[in-house]
């Protein structure tokens, strides 16, 4: 049963550090095909004035988190993605730490004709070991399926 509790609105759901090494940003980039050399070629990240080469900005939403809403909610089947946007504040390096903190800040029900369907958001917040922030990126999920 699901229970609608507006006070875990802001809670941190989940929580991941990641060490991101080369060989992971260039295993992306393979996988998604990706062309411009500043994302595989130092000297080419140097000359667009990057200190080596950066990672695609979408190499930060290649890993889900879970759970996708707090415990508490008493939800334990998946999610349907309804939507994502994602502003991006900085670049990732080889050798950064990035830390994910996930936060549920909306919870809503829509009524539609096949009936009613609970939508959550989460809002991630993606900073470098530094503590700058490097995205911030918000995910609309249908809950229930």
């Amino acid at each position: 049963m699901l229970r609608w509790d507006r006070s875990l609105l802001g809670q941190e759901v989940s929580r991941l550090e990641q060490y991101v090494t080369r060989a992971m940003i260039l295993e992306y980039v393979s996988i998604i095909g990706a062309r411009d050399p500043m994302h595989s070629d130092p000297q080419a990240a140097q000359a667009r004035g990057y200190r080596d080469i950066i990672a695609p900005a979408t190499f930060l939403i290649w890993r889900g988190t879970y759970p996708i809403v707090p415990p508490e909610m008493g939800f334990t089947g998946i999610g349907i993605n309804a939507g994502y946007e994602c502003v991006f504040h900085g670049v990732v390096y080889p050798d950064d730490v990035l830390t994910y903190i996930t936060c549920l800040v909306d919870m809503y029900e829509k009524t539609g004709r096949s009936g009613t369907m609970p939508f959550v958001v989460r809002e991630t917040r993606v900073t470098n070991q530094h503590g700058e922030t490097i995205a911030v990126c918000r995910n609309t999920f249908i809950l229930g399926w």
